[in-house]
């Protein structure tokens, strides 16, 4: 058996493209021990990440070992530990004395993981589910790495002395759809330093280690959804100055970000004058054009 730590999520993909042609007999085992972290738990309190995070790593250790122990003999077996603390097991019984194994295995990992994290299924039918789960693992890495730099009390402390120190202005833009993202791009970065992400889980990483001036973020996108990264963003920097974008004004949406501690909200799409404007009214921005500093 091969138990993946180093970049299982990269293995994982290979492996799974790799067996696609011929995925007869094939088995895996899904535990979502991801589940059992809250995001908004979480960062409730960033000082507490860390020991929650070990705590969630201790449990899947504990039951990793026990995959690897009762199912080292099963034929072409592939055990993975993701670093969102899932795991997966991918084996392909000959006989039924190895399909007993896999049912023994699962029932009593399954036990241990807890009520409803266990899923056992046929590739021939869950392919394309296995293929989406890859998927969802890349991005589950981007997601425990920010709440890794959260935890970082020294880097978070640093963040307002680290944009006081900065000569130029600084705009972070969110946002997944391409078009959009370039659009604001070519509209600010004649005058502005920029920093752009697809995902809630880049911003947040992106966040602490440049401090910008402003967020735009959007409201729908991949992963975490800009309303959690908005809250993961204030609870690193209460005065994060955060504005959210969105094609649709619903109103849920625009209490949701004000309650939130956004400072206003932009509707898609948007004009070169407005989003210089908003640019304008962050205080980090207005400070250092008093200050003389360029922009």
């Amino acid at each position: 058996m091969a138990v993946i730590r180093e970049s299982p999520e990269h293995h994982f993909l290979t492996l799974l493209e790799k067996i696609r042609p011929d995925i007869s007999g094939w088995i895996g085992m899904h535990f979502a021990l991801s589940r059992q972290s809250d995001h908004a738990d979480l960062i409730s309190n960033p000082a507490h990440i860390k020991g929650k995070l070990t705590k969630l790593q201790e449990a899947a250790g504990s039951l990793i070992k026990d995959l690897e122990k009762a199912a080292q003999g099963l034929p072409d077996s592939t055990l993975y530990l993701f670093s969102d603390c899932d795991i997966v097991l991918l084996a392909r019984p000959q006989n039924e004395k190895d399909r007993s194994v896999v049912k023994n295995t699962y029932q009593a990992a399954a036990q241990k993981a807890g009520a409803g994290l266990g899923k056992l299924s046929e590739l021939t039918k869950d392919i394309y589910d296995c293929q989406k789960l890859a998927d969802e693992k890349l991005l589950g890495t981007r997601r425990f790495a920010a709440y890794e730099d959260m935890s970082d009390a020294n880097r978070v402390a640093s963040i307002p002395l680290r944009r006081q120190r900065r000569d130029d202005a600084l705009v972070m833009i969110v946002e997944d759809d391409r078009f959009t993202a370039t659009f604001a791009a070519n509209i600010l970065n004649k005058e502005y330093e920029m920093i752009l992400a697809k995902t809630g889980e880049d911003a947040i990483i992106s966040y602490i280690e440049h401090a910008p001036d402003i967020v735009f973020l959007d409201i729908h996108l991949p992963g975490l959804s800009g309303h959690e990264t908005l809250n993961a963003l204030r609870a690193v920097d209460p005065d994060a100055y955060i504005i959210m974008l969105s094609v649709d004004t619903v109103k849920e949406n625009v209490v949701s970000a004000s309650q939130g501690g956004a400072a206003g909200f932009l509707k898609k799409p948007f004009s070169k004058e407005r989003m210089l404007q908003i640019v304008m009214k962050s205080p980090f921005v207005k400070d250092r054009k008093r200050s003389g500093f360029r922009s």
